[in-house]
């Protein structure tokens, strides 16, 4: 069972889709927080950080993540502790 959007919301979000494409073509590595928070505090706009996710999800707008990015742990360099 899957839910439809409805059209009048749809029209609405269409504006909203429009700008957060135009920001992500100035800057692709944003994720949807700090579209979020560019939209709200430098445009004004009123809108969830929810519904930003949503509608950047659904459009494939979000950031792919790297996974070769991510930090490793070595045995002997842990956290704050002292090495034996």
């Amino acid at each position: 069972m899957s839910r439809h959007t409805a059209v009048t919301v749809t029209k609405r979000n269409e504006s909203v889709v429009q700008r957060i494409r135009t920001l992500k073509a100035e800057h692709p590595f944003w994720g949807y927080r700090r579209i979020w928070a560019h939209l709200r505090f430098v445009d004004g706009l009123l809108i969830n950080k929810k519904r930003v996710l949503r509608l950047m999800r659904a459009h494939a707008l979000l950031v792919k993540p790297n996974h070769r990015l991510k930090a490793t742990r070595t045995l002997g360099r842990s956290n704050g502790g002292a090495s034996t």
